[in-house]
């Protein structure tokens, strides 16, 4: 059992164990570290040390936030377009399109999901999810529930 103690400070707050309590009263923890914040910021690892060395991935990743909040709109846009989109439809979907949370993966991967602040883009319960490598280049798109 993962000690559900261990805090991670950072720059964005303390990250801890992601932890749910189901009605029946069990806890569930989960192995990986978040901060609630906005975005969400989430570490996926359960080991603190491999934790520790994430943030500064994650440090990387949002101090270039305005270059990948744009290149994962665009993506996401040009992913489920049937033809190709205009500026005003790349505009709109950087408008509309807001990300959520963050996860960083051991890798150097990163997951970033959006939300759809105005619910033209995606039929409720649904958000788009863009997927970047090591390098911060866009290695998928996908539509999650």
């Amino acid at each position: 059992m993962p000690d559900e103690s261990v805090i991670l400070p950072s720059p964005w707050g303390d990250f801890s164990r992601d932890s749910v309590t189901s009605i029946d009263g069990e806890a569930r923890v989960f192995q990986r570290f978040s901060v609630a914040g906005d975005p969400h910021l989430t570490l996926e690892t359960g080991d603190a040390r491999i934790a520790t060395g994430l943030l500064s991935r994650l440090e990387a990743f949002l101090s270039r936030r305005a270059q990948w909040d744009r290149t994962a709109t665009d993506a996401v846009v040009l992913e489920f377009s049937s033809e190709a989109p205009t500026q005003d439809e790349l505009d709109e979907a950087a408008d509309d399109l807001e990300a959520e949370q963050i996860v960083i993966f051991p890798d150097g991967a990163v997951a970033v999901h959006f939300t759809d602040t105005c619910g033209r883009h995606f039929l409720d319960g649904y958000w788009p999810a863009v997927h970047f490598g090591a390098d911060d280049a866009v290695m998928k798109v996908t539509v999650e529930s």
